[in-house]
């Protein structure tokens, strides 16, 4: 519903009321005298019925019955347009209906249509003149006949003036439920993108820190050793803990200026495997890379097998026999691009133990999947092999 027709609503049901009141003392060409008493009464209880339903209905019902009982002029005077009226109360009335149980309203509707029929009914004059003077000789079937059909008449349009109301109570709901429901899934829909970017960051840098600081080290754990005996390794660690060091930073970097927007800069791939591998065995792990095929592969797919290889190759580096090294083969097969990562588990050990992290493995498969391929491990004694297939 519009700003504009919501302004406009409160002000309804009142110019709906003076509108009835001044077009059938019009039509009916009469003036505010006591004749008039139903037709002001029932239109005075649709001006107040949307702000005020069940007073303005029990109002209504006190003109009907006054007329009833001869206290307001009879049918014959005040004529049968007052009644309606009735139709549009109704409506109104259910409009502004503010109570959970909606049976009250229907049933009232019947009940005015009752009132209605009684009041007919009651005024011998004006039912011979609707009639016939027949009617006052006719049998009791035919009077109930009469009256059934007076009586279903105005419950029909009583009962249209609710439904109507309800149809557009149901249909204003309905656009509220579904804007509202549209403004969840916009918010859903931003966390998602925000904790996504997130997820993605946070892999990256799992990737990106894990193995700087596994090679980082390994490579001062040496120098330990090697400071006195063999100075001139010294320098040699020192300029791989530096370049080890150097590239974590500027990743980091890269990852955390892109939240939100693009990556900037160039991000890492296979062409940079050879460089990973040469760290590593700095480090003491021999790598073994054969690749192959890996023409036209695009950002993701680029991507996706450095860090899969990267990863898997800081997992063997950190947990597994670094002396018997590793073998990477990444080469373009009719099924998709296959790698492989093969290595040895450290003595005594049948299993990969999972990172501190728990992104290790998980992280490859989800990156696997991302890129539409999928990502298996296996463990054969003390050999462990990381195997993924990419489309």
């Amino acid at each position: 519903m519009s700003p504009r027709i919501q302004a406009l609503r409160p002000a309804a049901a009142p110019l709906a009321g003076l509108g009835m009141l001044v077009a059938l003392m019009v039509l009916e060409e009469r003036s505010f005298d006591s004749a008039s008493a139903v037709l002001v009464a029932l239109t005075a209880a649709v001006a107040a019925a949307e702000l005020v339903p069940v007073p303005a209905i029990v109002f209504a019902f006190a003109a009907l019955g006054f007329q009833a009982f001869g206290i307001f002029p009879s049918v014959m005077l005040s004529d049968a347009t007052p009644y309606v009226c009735l139709p549009v109360l109704f409506f109104f009335a259910t409009l502004g209906w503010k109570e959970p149980q909606r049976w009250p309203l229907p049933v009232a509707a019947v009940t005015a249509a009752g009132l209605v029929t009684v009041n007919w009914f009651a005024d011998t004059a004006w039912i011979n003149f609707v009639f016939g003077k027949q009617l006052t000789e006719a049998s009791p079937f035919r009077i109930a006949v009469y009256a059934f059909l007076v009586f279903a008449s105005f419950s029909a349009l009583n009962l249209a003036g609710w439904a109507a109301a309800a149809s557009v109570r149901q249909a204003v709901a309905n656009r509220m439920a579904k804007e509202q429901a549209e403004s969840r899934l916009e918010s859903t829909a931003g966390a998602l993108v925000i904790e996504q970017e997130r997820n993605r960051i946070a892999r990256e840098l799992h990737d990106v820190l894990a193995h700087s600081l596994a090679v980082i080290t390994a490579q001062a754990e040496g120098i330990r050793y090697v400071h006195r005996t063999e100075p001139e390794l010294v320098e040699e660690a020192a300029n791989v803990i530096a370049s080890s060091a150097r590239s974590a930073l500027q990743e980091t970097r890269r990852l955390v200026q892109s939240f939100g927007s693009e990556l900037e800069g160039p991000a890492p791939g296979t062409s940079e495997l050879p460089a990973l591998a040469e760290r590593l065995e700095s480090s003491g792990m021999p790598v073994e890379l054969h690749t192959a095929g890996l023409e036209g592969l695009s950002p993701v797919e680029d991507l996706t097998v450095y860090r899969i290889v990267q990863e898997s190759l800081t997992n063997a580096f950190k947990h597994g026999d670094r002396e018997a090294g590793a073998v990477v083969t990444v080469a373009r097969e009719p099924r998709g691009l296959r790698l492989k990562i093969r290595s040895r588990l450290a003595d005594g050990g049948t299993e990969l133990p999972p990172s501190g992290t728990g992104r290790g493995i998980p992280g490859m498969r989800e990156r696997a999947t991302a890129a539409g391929g999928r990502l298996t491990t296996v463990t054969n004694g003390q050999l462990f092999e990381v195997e993924a297939i990419l489309p």
